[in-house]
């Protein structure tokens, strides 16, 4: 370690709190709290990434005049809150991070090569969620677009060679923008102009992403083709998620006819919002409907456990209250999940039991905890339902917040443990929900890729909630969570919209139905609701979205293909 990398972490509170410090020319350097990660060893090496443009990697805060009088159009403000480092093993690992002027310092929990991932504008591509290759420590830093760039370049050869899409007939619009995508990385590694090649790199990093993308829809569309011919359509294959605190209108139930299934959320919060005191008239009143139309039925989660930037969010106040006392709260847990389970027994058999036991909001209850509370729910719907079907949601298959925490466990890992504690599980639930309020910003590529760490596990697997914005709050939320292909011209800042949303759901299901082990996939919110999620497929006011009509294509196209591959001779 140098002695200015040295100097960097040797203040035992920069060790154990992450800060981002901007350096401005003319000015102090300001430092603001950041997200806090477990205290590391002094001793250990320190990764430096260095960045040329004063923008940082997303240039959406408006560019103020320098106050030292250099004429100067940009402070050099960023955020990098989104900052993470990256194992060996590919899974956010622990660690501390900070950013001093134009470099960003990162020392992981062990001496070992590491990745760095954040946020980053992506150009056309939007803002997203990117990686440097793992590397090991040295003197000099590295230059983050660089390595950014060269990661790009290493996953699509990856993916290539896991999906068996080398054949240029396969991927020939792909494999033509990855070697332009090298071409552009091997004139940044020539440049001397350390501000130009960091621009070569970014734009070797779009060709990456356009050509990671194309790769994953290319492969995803011949996997559907044979999915058609050998699975083709059921009962689950395409479903939507309803939230009771919206009653049924006339618009909202005819949309949601035109769903195979219905996941009906069963919010604890909006059931029992004072303890003892049950109220399940807005469910009641999707579940009637559910059965006047014949409508397979899936109620759930009963017991949410997901987090909002690592604090839980899903649980009524009262819940949330007992949660350091072990034996209260699981008595809540199963007063609840009874509760539910007498009530709608013996209209559906399927639960979605519970969700985001796995998340890292919950690292100080630990693993063997948050098992033993999955196994209380299940045991108390089973308890009045007998004949129930359950099934356990996992959240955030990224695992952003988790960074290598103890007490929580990587999402499949953490699917293992539920498997082997014998839960007689029917099947296993992933929610892909990005921006907005939820998961960060990815590329087709990765999200196929997370897709793919789901194979071959010893329960069915569906996928219980996808979906993105269709609007946000601008560039707070854009910085928080970023934004795919959100950008309507090359000077504007990304955002989501009705379109975007539209080409988004449309190519995930088209990646997620690709893959067998995959049962269906549910989208997460039938409609709007006014001044909160715009995740609907129709709006607050009840009229269609463009992603409603995408859906369905794709359902109806499956569906032809499975009815002309059975009357063929």
């Amino acid at each position: 370690m140098s002695a200015a990398s040295a100097r960097i972490f040797a203040d035992p509170a920069v060790s154990a709190v992450s800060a981002v410090s901007v350096r401005i020319p003319g000015r102090p350097t300001r430092s603001a709290p950041d997200r806090a990660s477990r205290p590391v060893r002094a001793s250990l090496a320190v990764h430096q990434f260095r960045i040329h443009d004063p923008a940082g990697p997303d240039p959406l805060l408006p560019p103020t005049p320098a106050r030292d009088g250099g004429g100067g159009a940009t402070d050099g403000r960023w955020s990098i809150s989104s900052c993470y480092l990256i194992g060996t093993d590919g899974r956010p690992a622990r660690g501390a991070w900070k950013q001093v002027g134009d470099t960003i310092y990162a020392k992981p929990a062990n001496d070992t090569p590491i990745g760095l991932a954040l946020l980053v504008d992506a150009g056309a591509a939007g803002r997203l969620v990117l990686q440097t290759c793992f590397l090991p420590a040295r003197e000099k830093p590295y230059d983050l677009f660089i390595e950014i760039a060269r990661s790009m370049i290493k996953q699509f050869v990856e993916e290539c060679e896991t999906w068996q899409m080398w054949n240029p007939a396969l991927a020939k619009e792909s494999i033509e923008l990855w070697e332009s995508a090298r071409a552009t990385f091997r004139e940044a590694l020539r440049c001397d102009d350390p501000l130009e090649a960091e621009r070569l790199a970014r734009r070797s990093i779009a060709y990456g992403l356009d050509a990671g993308e194309a790769l994953a829809l290319r492969h995803a569309r011949h996997l559907l083709a044979r999915r058609a011919r050998r699975k083709g359509v059921s009962s689950t294959t395409l479903g939507v998620c309803v939230d009771p605190a919206t009653p049924p209108t006339p618009a909202s139930m005819a949309a949601a006819k035109r769903f195979d299934v219905i996941a009906l959320r069963t919010p604890w919060a909006l059931i029992e919002k004072k303890e003892g005191k049950r109220d399940f008239s807005a469910v009641d009143a999707w579940a009637s409907w559910c059965a006047k139309e014949k409508k397979p039925l899936v109620l759930g989660p009963v017991i949410d456990f997901g987090t909002t930037d690592g604090e839980a969010s899903g649980l009524p106040a009262h819940a949330l209250a007992a949660r350091a006392d072990a034996k209260k709260f699981r008595e809540l847990v199963w007063n609840q999940a009874r509760a539910v389970g007498e009530r709608y027994g013996a209209t559906t058999p399927i639960f979605i039991v519970t969700s985001g036991a796995n998340c890292a909001g919950w690292h100080e209850e630990g693993i063997e905890r948050m098992v033993d509370l999955t196994r209380t729910a299940v045991v108390a719907v089973r308890d009045v339902a007998r004949g129930a079907r359950v099934v356990v949601e996992l959240q955030s298959p990224g695992a952003e917040h988790w960074r290598g925490t103890k007490g929580t466990a990587w999402p499949t890992s953490f699917l293992q443990g539920l498997v082997a504690a014998n839960l007689s599980l029917t099947a296993a639930g992933v929610r892909f929900t990005q921006g907005g309020a939820a998961d960060p910003a990815r590329d087709l590529m990765t999200t196929a890729g997370l897709l793919d760490g789901y194979v071959g596990r010893e329960l069915p697997i569906f996928v219980t909630g996808f979906g993105v914005p269709s609007a946000g709050d601008g560039v707070r939320e854009t910085l928080a969570r970023g934004v795919w292909r959100g950008r309507a011209s090359d000077d504007s800042a990304p955002a989501w919209s009705p379109d975007t949303q539209a080409r988004w759901g449309s190519s995930f299901l088209t990646v997620a139905l690709a893959r067998t082990f995959i049962e269906g996939a549910w989208w997460s919110r039938l409609q709007d609701v006014r001044g909160g999620p715009s995740d609907g497929v129709i709006d607050a006011d009840g009229n269609p979205k463009p992603v409603l009509a995408k859906l369905l294509e794709i359902r109806q196209r499956l569906e032809a293909d499975a009815r002309a591959r059975r009357v063929a001779p």
